[in-house]
């Protein structure tokens, strides 16, 4: 994907998601939305989609490869995480480390999947176009 098709996705998300807090905002009972956004469930929630939503960017946007930006997002995972830690109004918690590196190997999952589902179609065309080569070749 070009870095404009980047951008348009990352735009839409970030309509999708604010129209999506707004409606709630709007929308929702008061219990149901206390219920919902005062849970310690949707901390981690966001730290799992905010790490592969990084991880794609740093990937595709800045071409670093999946190994460095492996490396890189869990180093700065756990430097914040430890950061929040020693803020007096902040809490570090493991399991929102746990769910940044969670967020990041789920991207490079799926970019390993993407990656040899394209390769098992492109060696799919070329040996189709290679037999066709051979059987003009024949008659």
């Amino acid at each position: 994907m070009k870095a404009r098709h980047h951008l348009l996705f990352l735009i839409s998300l970030m309509i999708a998601a604010s129209l999506l807090f707004f409606s709630s905002e709007l929308l929702l009972p008061t219990e149901l939305k206390n219920a919902v956004f005062r849970s310690p469930q949707i901390d981690t929630i966001g730290h799992f989609i905010g790490f592969f939503v990084l991880a794609w960017l740093i990937h595709s946007l800045l071409k670093v490869t999946l190994a460095l930006t492996f490396f890189t997002l869990t180093f700065y995972g756990a430097v914040s995480e430890l950061g929040q830690y020693y803020l007096g109004f902040r809490n570090g918690e493991f399991s929102d480390f746990f769910a940044d590196i969670a967020g990041v190997g789920f991207f490079i999952l799926l970019k390993i999947l993407y990656l040899f589902y394209k390769n098992i179609l492109f060696n799919k065309t070329s040996l189709g176009q290679q037999n066709a080569t051979i059987t003009t070749e024949i008659d």
